[in-house]
């Protein structure tokens, strides 16, 4: 198709989508995942300024000494970065190989195939594009039965990159966008736990990039609540002390599932999530602070599976805000959970509500606590927090703040709470079994949580109401 009839088709597209009818037909160029033209500019500008990022991946390739992770992605991105055919070839070599494979392949695979297919597409034959076609689309046809996002995000990805070339790539993302995302993953980012891990988040955060670059769908915007709060849950999510592996630096996210996870790996998927939810929306205060957050050379990461994503989704110039300025504490209603930090610095105290669990950061480890021994609130400056097991009473004193919590009750349930020397009032707990008080800065505050009401009317009152 010549330029100006894709042109004019994109146009047709983007008339169309205005008329309220989502187009799932893909007109861009390659290479359409990731990089697309102002990106690609800059990495291009990076490479001759000999960025420190780019050196990094550069010493990676040239060091040959073991396969690199993703060494078909990192070749590809040579070849279209640094016009190397030789890295190209290299990366179109694996994928043959791959049409070879009698099982279809997994969602690591296709997102893999998808890449190669279309940062290499210029170098494939005809016969290679024909047998890499035939491959991806048996792995679309797969991930269609397949759980996670995962397979979801890499099943869209792949059709987008053969679109012009596999005639079920717009049957395949109207599918996957008008049917399995609002039935399978959009309802938990509207109003349930989110995502399920962080590896699944970059995942998706990938897919939204390519969406939104060849079919002008923007995802964020059918999740608005959730992802206004996101960065600010990606800056909090991180116990308070940084981690050193191997002399490598990397900050930890918190930990809710297993004591043997790779802190390592946690680290460094944290970091591309925050850096392609950073790269997505450039304008927002929210994304603005994460970029501060993310900015620091400190972290940059340095590891043969991470320096890749360093280069092409950090942005250096991109301005920043100082993460200092944003609030210590996430109140998460959608997913029913609580972040909150004592302070930025490394020595702070960390605490995290999931769940039903109360687990707590200090003096170097993680720990869980216990409702039912937990006889007195954790008490940040600008926050506190009461875990309980049926009727509670405490005081509470805070330094800067106002925003107390009781945790652990039944969501939906209605309790009886006093504050001082008031009367008892009713308070439905919100999602996650948390209720949210306050108290006057600087001023010691009593507080009484009753499970059934305290001060029930007379009998012939409760008679006259029935």
């Amino acid at each position: 198709m010549s330029r100006p009839a894709i042109l004019a088709a994109g146009l047709l597209a983007l008339s169309v989508a205005a008329g309220g009818e989502q187009s799932y037909r893909v007109y861009t160029e390659h290479p359409r995942l990731w990089l697309e033209a102002r990106r690609l500019r800059l990495l291009r500008r990076e490479r001759e300024r000999e960025s420190v990022r780019w050196l990094q991946v550069e010493s990676l390739l040239a060091a040959g000494r073991q396969p690199l992770p993703e060494e078909p992605l990192a070749r590809a991105l040579q070849f279209q970065v640094a016009g190397q055919e030789d890295a190209g070839r290299r990366a179109i070599a694996w994928a043959m190989a791959r049409t070879r494979v009698s099982a279809a392949p997994d969602a690591a695979e296709l997102r893999l195939l998808a890449v190669v297919f279309d940062w290499c597409y210029s170098l494939l034959s005809d016969a290679e594009r024909a047998s890499l076609v035939q491959r991806i689309a048996r792995g679309i046809e797969a991930a269609g039965s397949a759980a996670g996002m995962k397979a979801f995000a890499g099943a869209a990805l792949a059709a987008i990159a053969v679109a012009d070339d596999w005639l079920g790539s717009e049957q395949s993302l109207r599918a996957a966008f008008e049917n399995r995302w609002p039935a399978s993953f959009l309802p938990a980012l509207r109003g349930g736990p989110g995502f399920a891990t962080l590896a699944d988040a970059a995942a998706f955060l990938e897919l939204c990039h390519a969406a939104r670059d060849n079919l002008h769908l923007d995802l964020w915007r059918q999740a608005p609540a959730f992802f206004k709060q996101f960065p600010y849950y990606l800056l909090l999510q991180y116990y308070p002390p940084t981690l050193a592996i191997d002399s490598h630096p990397f900050r930890q996210p918190s930990e809710w599932a297993s004591a043997a996870s790779n802190p390592a790996a946690q680290g460094e998927t944290a970091r591309i999530a925050e850096m392609l939810t950073a790269a997505y929306d450039t304008n927002s205060v929210e994304t603005q602070y994460l970029q501060g957050w993310i900015a620091h050379d400190l972290y940059r990461v340095r590891t043969p599976s991470g320096a890749l994503y360093e280069f092409l989704w950090m942005n250096p110039y991109q301005p920043g805000l100082s993460y200092y300025n944003v609030p210590l504490l996430l109140h998460d209603r959608l997913a029913g959970r609580l972040l909150a930090r004592s302070s930025w610095d490394d020595d702070g105290t960390w605490l995290g509500y999931s769940q039903g669990q109360v687990q707590i950061f200090a003096d170097g480890r993680p720990s869980l606590v216990d409702p039912a021994t937990q006889t007195a609130p954790i008490v940040f400056p600008q926050v506190a927090v009461m875990p309980v097991k049926g009727d509670a009473s405490f005081r509470v004193q805070l330094a800067e703040g106002e925003d107390v919590f009781v945790v652990g009750l039944e969501s939906g349930r209605t309790y009886w709470i006093r504050t001082g020397e008031g009367k008892f009032a009713p308070q439905t707990a919100e999602k996650g079994g948390i209720l949210a008080l306050r108290a006057p800065v600087g001023v010691e505050t009593a507080f009484e949580l009753k499970t059934v009401d305290p001060n029930p009317p007379p009998p012939s009152l409760q008679r006259k109401g029935r």
